[in-house]
C-alpha cells in the first residue's frame, strides 16, 4: 500500500462573487485519484502480493456488521488482501479490487484496514455515501485514529454532512493536535456553516502549527476581505503569496484587496497580464473589468468581454456584459451586435439593451 498523505486545500473562483476560497480540495483536479490522495494519511505499508492471494470473488455486497461473526485474521493475511486489491487497482481492475475487499470483509468483519481501503476505493469512484458508511464502520471497529477521522470528515463534507464533518475533524484534532490539517479543514467547513469566529480560530491555529500552509493564510485573507478589512487581508495574503507565488487565487485575493482600497492601477497590474483563458474565468474577468471601470477605461472592459463572448458565443452573460460596457464607452454599433447576441440567448434585460443601443 502507498502511504497516505494530506495536501493543501485548493481554492478557486466561483461565479456570483469576485472570488471565493473553496472549502475542499477534492473537487478541483482529477476527481477519482485526487480524492483518494487527499484521504490517505498513515496506512501501514504491506508487502507485495499476487492478486491470486485473495482468490476469486464476486463484486458487490454489503460489509458485515463489525464484530458480527468475525473470524480472526492475522496481519500477514490482511496485508495479502490489501496488496491484492491494490494490484488490481493499479491495473485498472476496480471491480476485482472491490470484490476482493468485499469478500474479505464478509469473512473477517472486524478488520479495520479492509474497510478503510474499500472506503478509499469507493471515494475514488465518487460513491461517497457508501464510502462514508465504510469509514463509519472502520471507526466503530477502532482505533479511532486521527487519519481515519480526518478521512471520514472529508467525505462527510463532500456529501453535505457538515455537522458530521465538524465532529470528525474535531476528533482528528484531538487525536493529533500537532497536525495542521484538521483545524484547516475544520475552519473551512465552519465557514460554509456561517460559523465565522470559530472558523477564524481554527484557521489561525492551522497557520500557527504550519506557518507555510498557504491555504490557511489565503483563507484568512479572504475572510478578512469579506469583513471589509482590506489592510488585514493584504497582510495575510502576502504570506500566502510568498509561500505559493504562482497560485492564481492568491494573486486575485490581493488584487481584490487593493481594489477595495481604491488602488485600481495596482490591482490591475496583478491580473492584466494573465493569459486569455485565465482572464476569462468567472471572478477574474469581473475583477479586471471593475478595475477598468474605476480607471475610466470602459472601452478596455468592453473589449475584454467582447473577446470572451467571441471565444464562447453561447455564453449569453459575456455577450450582455460586452454590450453594457460598449454602451458605457459610447460605442453603440459594437454594443448593439453583442446586445443582439445576448437577446438571442434569452438573457434577461438584453432586449432593453438592444432598444437603448438603437436596435
Amino acid at each position: 500500500m502507498k502511504s497516505r498523505a494530506g495536501p493543501e486545500l485548493s481554492a478557486f473562483c466561483r461565479p456570483g462573487r469576485a472570488l471565493g476560497v473553496a472549502a475542499l480540495l477534492v473537487l478541483v483536479a482529477g476527481a477519482g485519484a485526487a480524492v483518494v490522495y487527499v484521504l490517505r494519511a498513515t496506512a501501514n505499508p504491506v508487502s507485495p502480493a499476487s492478486p491470486s492471494a485473495a482468490g476469486a470473488a464476486t463484486p458487490g455486497g454489503v460489509a458485515a456488521v463489525p464484530g458480527a461473526g468475525a473470524k480472526p485474521m492475522d496481519a500477514a493475511s490482511v496485508d495479502a488482501v490489501l496488496n491484492a486489491a491494490q494490484t488490481y487497482l493499479n491495473n485498472g481492475e476496480t471491480g476485482k479490487a472491490e470484490a476482493v475487499l468485499t469478500q474479505a470483509i464478509a469473512e473477517h468483519a472486524d478488520e479495520q484496514r479492509l474497510y478503510i481501503q474499500l472506503a478509499e476505493l469507493l471515494t475514488g469512484q465518487r460513491r461517497l455515501g457508501e464510502a462514508y458508511d465504510r469509514y463509519i464502520q472502520a471507526l466503530a471497529i477502532g482505533p479511532r485514529d486521527a487519519a481515519t477521522e480526518f478521512a471520514a470528515g472529508t467525505v462527510a463534507s463532500m456529501t453535505g454532512k457538515l455537522d458530521r464533518a465538524v465532529e470528525h475533524y474535531s476528533a482528528a484534532q484531538v487525536a493529533n493536535p500537532s497536525d495542521y490539517r484538521a483545524p484547516l479543514f475544520l475552519g473551512q467547513v465552519q465557514l460554509k456553516m456561517g460559523e465565522r469566529d470559530e472558523a477564524k480560530k481554527n484557521l489561525l491555529l492551522a497557520a500557527k502549527l504550519k506557518p507555510d500552509a498557504a491555504a490557511a493564510w489565503g483563507t484568512l485573507a479572504d475572510v478578512a476581505l469579506g469583513e471589509n478589512k482590506a489592510d488585514l487581508a493584504l497582510q495575510h495574503i502576502a504570506k500566502a503569496r510568498q509561500i505559493e507565488p504562482r497560485v492564481l487565487v492568491w494573486r486575485l485575493i490581493e488584487a481584490r484587496a487593493l481594489k477595495r482600497q481604491g488602488k485600481a492601477e495596482e490591482a490591475l497590474a496583478l491580473v492584466v497580464n494573465l493569459d486569455e483563458a485565465q482572464k476569462r474565468q468567472p471572478g477574474v474577468i469581473e475583477l479586471i473589468a471593475e478595475c477598468y471601470g474605476m480607471l475610466a477605461r470602459p472601452a478596455d472592459a468592453a473589449a475584454l468581454y467582447a473577446g470572451a463572448s467571441d471565444a464562447e458565443p453561447g455564453d449569453g452573460k459575456m455577450a450582455f456584459e460586452a454590450a453594457a460596457w460598449f454602451e458605457r464607452a459610447k460605442d453603440s454599433a459594437r454594443g448593439l451586435m453583442y446586445a443582439k447576441r445576448a437577446a438571442a440567448l434569452k438573457v434577461q434585460g438584453a432586449e432593453g439593451l438592444v432598444s437603448r443601443l438603437g436596435g
